[in-house]
């Protein structure tokens, strides 16, 4: 049996173009594609000014966008590389932006590292500090995306790795669906 959610959200915690946590989504959404699952990838993390709580009675569209959109998904599947032994300044700005919303309040959440297993442990523990504060129900899974994974133009290729990240879809889907029907 196919699940079909109406909506898994991908963000990248990586503004870099060439970015691996990037490329994993795209592949993680091309390979759910093929199994019926709609991933979108969301790109507003770039677009969201700095948190300002003098803003939150009026918030700015961009903001009222992304916290729709996060609402509006069955399920949010997030890749996030660790930097400076943490969560990405922009990444961490825009989750922010949804304290105090219910736009991931228990909301499937599953978290995607992509790095070596030896690295990555820090921005995972952040990441469960904050996604616990907003009311997320996440959980963390690791496919370590090597460069000889990606073809020329920086895509992941590896048939392996795409049907883990196939799989970490479907789980996710399939949370979401029983959260939906819950």
């Amino acid at each position: 049996m196919t699940v079909n959610p109406t909506n898994i959200l991908a963000i990248s915690g990586s503004l870099r173009q060439s970015s691996t946590n990037s490329a994993a989504l795209r592949a993680a959404a091309e390979a759910a594609a093929k199994e019926g699952i709609v991933v979108t990838l969301g790109v507003s993390v770039r677009t969201l000014p700095h948190f300002d709580p003098d803003l939150e009675s009026a918030p700015p569209d961009t903001v009222l966008r992304f916290r729709e959109a996060c609402k509006r998904a069955d399920g949010v599947l997030l890749a996030v590389p660790e930097y400076a032994f943490g969560i990405p300044g922009a990444f961490k700005n825009a989750f922010d932006w949804t304290v105090g919303t219910s736009a991931l309040y228990r909301k499937p959440v599953t978290v995607l590292s992509v790095a070596p297993p030896s690295r990555g442990t820090r921005v995972r523990e952040a990441l469960a500090h904050v996604l616990t504060a907003i009311g997320a129900n996440a959980i963390f899974c690791s496919v370590p995306v090597a460069d000889a994974d990606r073809d020329a133009c920086g895509e992941v290729r590896n048939a392996t790795v795409v049907a883990e990240l196939r799989t970490i879809a479907s789980e996710l889907a399939a949370r979401s669906n029983a959260a939906t029907a819950a």
